[in-house]
C-alpha cells in the first residue's frame, strides 16, 4: 500500500503538500494525530509526545502511572519510563507502521527515520533557503513576515531536537531521503505531483 513519509523545514509547504500528495494516492494523512496517541499511551501532555521528552518531576510521573491501576484503561507506565527517548520511539513507530499497513502519508514524527530500513517507503525532504521559507510562510499561515521570521528558529529547532532526541541523527542528513526539494522554488502542486510520481516509480520498481 501507498507509504510517504514527509519532512520538512518551517515554511518549506509540508502541511500544503502532504495533505495533497495523500489525496493524489487516496490515502490517510498522518500529521499531529500520533502525538494525541503517544501522549494517551505514555499518559503524557501531547507537548511531551511532540518534543519527545516528559517533563514532569518523578513524583508527578509516579502518581500518573498509577492510574491505570484505578480502572481508567490501558496498561500501566513504570515510573520512571514515560521520558525516556527510547519509549517514545517504540510507541510512535507502532503507530506509523500500522498505518503504513493500509497507506499513508505521515508528515514529520521522524518518519525518514522510523522508515529508513523499509524499502517500500518513499521518503522525501522539502527544503529552501531560510528567507524563502520565512516569505512562503508568511503567505502560508497568513502572518507577517516578521511573525514568520519569529517562528522559524523555534520550529525548526524543536523538530531537530526531536529527530536528535529519538534517532540521534539530523533531520538534514541526506542519507535519509530518496527525495529532496527546493519547495521554495518549485511551486508546492508540482512538488506533489513529483513526490507522487517517484512514489509510484519507487513502487513499481519494487514489484
Amino acid at each position: 500500500m501507498p507509504a510517504v513519509t514527509i519532512s520538512s523545514g518551517y515554511g518549506a509547504g509540508g502541511k500544503v503538500v502532504a495533505p495533497r500528495v495523500a489525496e493524489l494516492l487516496g490515502v490517510r494523512l498522518i500529521d499531529r494525530a500520533v502525538s494525541s496517541e503517544v501522549a494517551q499511551q505514555l499518559h503524557v501532555t501531547v507537548a511531551e509526545a511532540e518534543a519527545g521528552s516528559a517533563n514532569r518531576s518523578l513524583v508527578e510521573r509516579f502518581f500518573g502511572a498509577l492510574v491505570p491501576l484505578t480502572g481508567a484503561g490501558g496498561p500501566p507506565v513504570d515510573p520512571g519510563l514515560a521520558d525516556d527517548a527510547g519509549q517514545f520511539r517504540e510507541q510512535t513507530e507502532a503507530i506509523l507502521h500500522a498505518a503504513a499497513t493500509e497507506g499513508c502519508v505521515i508528515l514529520g514524527r521522524a518518519g525518514a527515520a522510523a522508515f529508513r530500513e523499509v524499502s517500500d517507503v518513499l521518503r522525501v525532504r522539502l527544503f529552501g533557503r531560510r528567507e524563502a521559507r520565512i516569505k512562503q510562510a508568511a503567505l502560508i499561515q497568513q502572518i507577517s513576515e516578521d511573525e514568520a521570521e519569529r517562528r522559524q528558529p523555534e520550529t525548526d529547532g524543536a523538530r531537530e531536537h526531536y529527530m536528535r532526541r529519538l534517532y540521534h541523527i539530523e533531520q538534514d542528513d541526506p542519507s535519509l531521503y530518496h527525495l529532496q526539494l527546493d519547495s521554495t522554488v518549485l511551486p508546492l502542486e508540482t512538488c506533489a505531483q513529483v513526490i507522487v510520481t517517484a512514489y509510484r516509480g519507487l513502487l513499481a520498481d519494487r514489484r
